[in-house]
């Protein structure tokens, strides 16, 4: 679906509510010419109305001298983050990891641009209602190694899921989690500057929207 794709899309390309253009074919490889020739600069022919309404097969002639410009691939649109999960779901397909740990500038970077949660968990068994609230490629990894840690089955806190958000990119999903933290500060734990205390379910839920919106 076109929509899958963070697409450009402006007020005049919806009808009724609908987009205009909602599937498509998907492309594997792009390349463009940096060149920009001119259709004269290929061939000598004058085309017809029939090269409008179709495809005119180029003369070998004509193909070699377009073999012979310089082309340079283009980096294509990926599916959003939403939009692989629920790919991976509805076809079954193998459930994307976290990327592996790296401390090249390289790897450093491309994990910044990898797909990753905002998440909201809710601390369990505290003496006031508290909110964990971070950032992470698998949020539900996260909360086990939050509960290893805290030991919930020998009467310590438990860590648990409540709200999570999937961006396209890390920087996206901090980007988040600070907004959050930030629109909180004056209930962050003085221990913990990412543990929000006496906030209600009903309260975190709207700010996660208006975060969510960019409205915060």
């Amino acid at each position: 679906m076109s929509l899958d794709f963070d697409v450009r899309a402006g007020p005049g390309d919806f009808v009724d509510g609908e987009y205009k253009w909602p599937m498509g074919l998907m492309n594997l490889r792009a390349w463009s010419l940096p060149a920009r020739p001119k259709l004269d600069e290929i061939s000598d022919r004058k085309f017809s109305m029939d090269s409008a309404q179709g495809i005119v097969p180029l003369t070998e002639e004509e193909a070699a001298r377009v073999e012979a410009l310089d082309w340079h691939e283009e980096e294509l649109l990926q599916p959003t983050a939403q939009a692989q999960e629920r790919l991976a779901k509805k076809h079954g397909a193998v459930k994307r990891g976290a990327p592996p740990p790296t401390t090249t500038r390289k790897g450093v970077m491309h994990m910044r641009r990898a797909p990753a949660y905002t998440y909201a968990m809710k601390v369990v068994g505290a003496k006031h209602s508290a909110f964990k609230i971070g950032w992470a490629f698998d949020f539900k990894q996260r909360a086990k190694h939050f509960n290893h840690a805290a030991m919930p089955g020998l009467g310590g806190l438990e860590y648990k899921p409540f709200l999570f958000h999937l961006w396209d990119t890390a920087r996206q999903a901090f980007a988040m989690e600070q907004a959050l933290l930030s629109r909180l500060s004056p209930r962050l734990h003085p221990d913990n500057g990412e543990i929000v205390l006496g906030l209600s379910d009903d309260e975190l839920k709207t700010l996660w929207i208006a975060a969510i919106s960019g409205r915060l």
